[in-house]
């Protein structure tokens, strides 16, 4: 009889819809009235662990309260998500964090890239394809008194478009676990639980 096990890793909560969760027809005419700029909402969507969306914070504000309200919100009917799962598989609550862009320009152009990464490291270069700066997403667990271990690149699409090189990985997780203190996820009646989380590192070449 051949036996064949498959080896359970590490998984942070998905997004199977990121494409869907916002449309142009959501940019309130309040911004557009603003004129032309670009809003930043930077939040963490607390997902349980069957992959329902639990609720969504507001981690770093546009600037404009009711847009950063209205980001949530959109995020919290819409985002769907597989769950996620602890290095032996097991089903984990998770914490997906991201920024979101609002923008309002008067022609169509190059979209405008930007990030609000939770660690910048300064590098002496870069792979030729990365230009300046990249950014690589990284997973990790978390035990319910805010320790963070098993950092990991963070597979899938995301809204900041991080490239994930593969050399670069192994210093952004080494510098990520000793820099960054994550908050610690609750279920719904408010108790610290074990999850997996993630985090956004940038590397930009030094001078530039």
């Amino acid at each position: 009889m051949l036996w064949i096990a498959l080896a359970a890793q590490l998984s942070a909560p998905e997004p199977i819809n990121l494409k869907k969760w916002f449309s142009f027809e959501d940019v309130p005419s309040y911004l557009m009235q603003m004129g032309t700029g670009i809003w930043n909402v930077g939040i963490r969507v607390n997902v349980a662990s069957d992959g329902a969306v639990q609720n969504c914070e507001v981690e770093s504000g546009s600037g404009i309260p009711k847009l950063d309200k209205l980001t949530c919100m959109i995020v919290t009917v819409r985002a769907k998500f597989r769950p996620a799962h602890f290095a032996d598989g097991s089903p984990a609550h998770g914490a997906y964090r991201t920024s979101v862009n609002w923008l309002v320009q008067d022609a169509p152009g190059e979209l405008i890239e930007r990030s609000k990464p939770d660690l910048d490291i300064t590098v002496q270069q870069l792979p030729r394809a990365f230009g300046k700066s990249s950014l690589v997403r990284v997973m990790f667990a978390v035990d319910a008194n805010g320790n963070a271990s098993s950092c990991t690149g963070e597979p899938g699409d995301n809204f900041e478009q991080a490239k994930n090189e593969p050399a670069l990985v192994p210093l952004a997780c080494e510098q990520f676990m000793n820099s960054y203190k994550p908050t610690v996820a609750r279920d719904t009646a408010g108790n610290a639980v074990p999850s997996v989380q993630d985090g956004l590192v940038r590397f930009t070449v030094k001078g530039q």
